[in-house]
Parts: structure tokens; C-alpha cells; sequence
């Protein structure tokens, strides 16, 4: 398995995330803050929305963090660089999350990537439920590409070094695909958290990428694209 090349920790005590995204599209992304955290905030200007946040985790049974969103109904496809995070925890986190509801309590599945921990994929399977897997291994490291996809109740997730050969985000003892009953509409978007509470902490994703039931973003410079048609193009 290919290794990421390893992260530059910084010091610096502010969540900033960072998404390229068509200026048309800026009504259709929302955002908020999940449990009790830090009173965040979401800016737009020259093609990137800035996020400030923070949030104790997300995992146990309800979770704090930050999340920038689309409601989607049925099938879909998402991936995103994470581009870097802050060294606030080792166990900080940013990735894309499916969840039911704001509720710090939702069911959810959420392929991330930590500070020292590697990328997977986490779910609580019913609200209020213990969220898992509890295996890691340090595989990758920002800069990763991560995708989920969701097709009925089944998700599943992927890693990629370069955004275009993809690999099930298998971790030993954590499987790349996780069964998670939802009612549309959910929620799918960009979750993140500094893992310490009352702390905030940066991230950067950029490179977001969604099937037609979410606006396509694109990177900056660049036209938008839906997955059907970055597909026909291969």
C-alpha cells in the first residue's frame, strides 16, 4: 500500500476550511455547527467557503464538530481532497460525512483522515449508538483523496493519492463498506473537528467532486463536472 506523504504539523489554534466551489452554487452548501462546540462560522469570497470551528470529536454517541452540507436524495458519489489539517490532536479529523439529521446524536457514515491516525471509515448504524470501528493503522496522511458512496443503505468508501485510481479504504478490523439505514433526504457534505473541546483548529479541502443529485464543485481554474461525466471521459 502506497504511503501519503507525511503531514506538516502546525501551531497555530484556528479550524479554517477551505472549499473551491462555482459561485452559482453558493446558496445550495449550508452549514452548521453539531453539538456543543465553539460557535463557528462560513464565508464565501473568490471561490472558496472559509470555515472556523472546533469540537470535541465525532465518535461515542453524538458528536461535535462542523459541518458544511447538501440535502441529497437517493444514490450519490462524493470525493475531496483533504489538502492539509492542523496538528491540534492527533486525533483531529476532516472528511466527507452522510448523516440523517444535525442531531449530535444521527446515524452517520464518515470516511476521514486524522492528524497521526490514518484514513477510515466511521459510522453510528442508529441515533444514539456508539460510533465504529475502533482499528486504525497510520496509512495515509494529508494530502488524500477520499470518496464515499452511497447506494441504498450500503456506503462505501475509497482513498487515492492522485484522484483517480482508487482503493477501498480497507483497514484491518475496520471494513471499507458499512450498511447504514437512512431516509432521504440526508445530509452529505464536509465534517470536520479539532478534538479538543473549546480549541479550534485548520483544515483545507479543495477538489470536491459530486454525482448529479449534488452541485458539482470545481477547483479553481476550472470548469464543473459531474462524476457521470469525469466517468465518460475515462
Amino acid at each position: 500500500m502506497l504511503r501519503s506523504k507525511v503531514l506538516s504539523y502546525l501551531t497555530i489554534g484556528t479550524f479554517v476550511l477551505v472549499l473551491s466551489m462555482v459561485s452559482s452554487s453558493h446558496a445550495d452548501w449550508q452549514s452548521a455547527d453539531i453539538g456543543d462546540t465553539l460557535a463557528g462560522s462560513t464565508s464565501i469570497a473568490g471561490g472558496e467557503i472559509t470555515i472556523v470551528a472546533n469540537g470535541a470529536d465525532i465518535w461515542g454517541s453524538a458528536d461535535a464538530c462542523r459541518f458544511v452540507y447538501q440535502e441529497v436524495v437517493g444514490d450519490f458519489e462524493m470525493s475531496a481532497r483533504i489538502v492539509s489539517m492542523e496538528a491540534v490532536n492527533a486525533w483531529s479529523k476532516a472528511g466527507i460525512m452522510a448523516r440523517q439529521s444535525l442531531d449530535p446524536g444521527s446515524q452517520h457514515a464518515y470516511i476521514n483522515v486524522t492528524i497521526e491516525n490514518g484514513v477510515k471509515l466511521i459510522h453510528r448504524d442508529t441515533p444514539g449508538a456508539d460510533t465504529g470501528p475502533t482499528p486504525f493503522e497510520p496509512n495515509f496522511a494529508a494530502p488524500i483523496w477520499v470518496k464515499l458512496a452511497r447506494k441504498g443503505d450500503e456506503f462505501s468508501s475509497f482513498w487515492s493519492e492522485d484522484g483517480v485510481q482508487w482503493d477501498p479504504a480497507d483497514v484491518p478490523g475496520t471494513p471499507s463498506v458499512a450498511t447504514v439505514a437512512m431516509t432521504d433526504p440526508i445530509l452529505v457534505g464536509i465534517a470536520y473537528t479539532s478534538h479538543v473541546a473549546g480549541v479550534l483548529s485548520t483544515a483545507v479541502v479543495d477538489d470536491i467532486r459530486g454525482t448529479p443529485s449534488l452541485t458539482p464543485v470545481e477547483p479553481v481554474g476550472s470548469s464543473a463536472v459531474t462524476w457521470g461525466e469525469v466517468k465518460g471521459k475515462r
